[in-house]
């Protein structure tokens, strides 16, 4: 009885995973469409976002933009402040160590920086580079065409004072004296027969020496200012022991 009761029940179906749930109905779905069990070809594929080709360019046409700070110039020990870039302009101001200014400009031949002077009657001047340090955006400062060197004229004459000489024993003892009436002199020479035997500095006003000179000997004597601007010879005398 028990096994006439068993082939009367109806089965139990198994319980399918979701899995093979979703498998079946894409089969059923697929056998549906083709009548014929033909190959179906499957061409979907998955559609992935290139996230980290956009991020890289975001970061490409992002514009930098760089600081400026002002272009600076520090002394770095005493240095003549010129009305152009070499020593053929005439100085405007000494500035000592330490002594900050700011860069207008440059002129790379010569290594000089235009700064911006207040005790410069242009409002600006000239620096050698070489006793110098530069600091700030001074890569970004204009290069500036030098001023024309201006014709300077020669330093005055001097003015002479005093005169005198004596022999005695085989030697010559002579002075002179002069005013210093140049204000743009580099300093004087004494020649003697045509060669210079003295170099004095700006501003002197006398000179002396004592020579070997036979009697009836003669000597010529000349008096000599000179800069920039050129050279002034002065006659002294002709003198004779």
């Amino acid at each position: 009885m028990f096994a006439m009761l068993a082939c009367n029940i109806p089965g139990i179906a198994p319980t399918l995973s979701v899995n093979d749930q979703a498998a079946t109905a894409i089969a059923a779905t697929l056998q549906a469409q083709t009548p014929n069990d033909s190959d179906v070809t499957i061409t979907a594929r998955p559609s992935f976002t290139a996230i980290a080709s956009q991020t890289a360019t975001r970061a490409l046409t992002q514009t930098i933009t760089p600081t400026f700070s002002t272009p600076m110039l520090t002394v770095l020990e005493s240095t003549n402040c010129r009305e152009g870039p070499g020593q053929d302009y005439q100085v405007v101001f000494t500035y000592l160590e330490n002594k900050q200014l700011q860069i207008l400009g440059r002129y790379d031949p010569t290594n000089y920086w235009l700064v911006k002077s207040a005790e410069s009657g242009s409002g600006s001047c000239w620096l050698w580079g070489e006793y110098v340090e530069v600091s700030g955006s001074y890569w970004a400062v204009p290069s500036v065409t030098p001023p024309a060197t201006a014709t300077l004229a020669p330093p005055q004459a001097p003015s002479l004072q005093n005169w005198e000489y004596f022999c005695s024993a085989g030697q010559m003892t002579i002075t002179i004296e002069w005013t210093d009436r140049a204000t743009n002199e580099t300093g004087y020479r004494v020649l003697r027969n045509g060669e210079a035997v003295a170099e004095l500095p700006a501003n002197s006003t006398d000179y002396s020496e004592v020579i070997a000179m036979d009697t009836g000997e003669s000597i010529e004597y000349y008096l000599q200012v000179y800069g920039p601007g050129g050279t002034v010879n002065v006659i002294v005398g002709k003198l004779t022991c």
